[in-house]
């Protein structure tokens, strides 16, 4: 099974070193390849990593976790993105999941629902890359049986 990367977005350094700390990333299959302390560096970090998981908070400075979000799924609609704030404001939450996020989760952030959130994840990305896998095996297939 390949590793999962998985960046992590947050103004407080140690909301960062709390998520980092509250999950058994090894036994999940994934590896954190960055951690920004805001906006603009999380969006490079994204171009740059190619994670399949983003873990982001809604208010950060320079360009917030909204727009952040907006940004990278433009760019890769299939990127998971899991947002992490200490706001209850429902229309963060409504405009989250209009640009396709997943979940959201209020902070006090807690070990079992981040790695219950993480796992759902997992198995919804090789899912997806399982059934990206066999329609690529019948297209394949099909221009093989073209060719006889």
């Amino acid at each position: 099974m390949e590793i999962l990367k998985v960046v992590i977005a947050d103004d407080e350094v140690r909301i960062c070193q709390l998520i980092q700390a509250l999950v058994d990333w090894d036994s999940l299959g994934m590896k954190i390849v960055g951690v920004a302390h805001n906006g603009e560096e999380a969006c490079e970090m994204v171009q740059s990593s190619q994670p399949d998981i983003l873990i982001t908070d809604i208010r950060m400075p320079g360009c917030s976790g909204l727009e952040l979000v907006q940004k990278v799924k433009e760019a890769d609609p299939d990127l998971e993105v899991v947002i992490i704030s200490g706001y209850a404001h429902f229309e963060y939450a409504q405009q989250a999941i209009s640009y396709g996020v997943g979940y959201y989760l209020l902070k006090p952030v807690n070990k079992g629902e981040l790695t219950e959130t993480l796992q759902k994840l997992q198995k919804r990305i090789s899912e997806r890359k399982e059934s990206r896998q066999s329609h690529q095996e019948l297209v394949n297939r099909s221009r093989r049986d073209d060719d006889h």
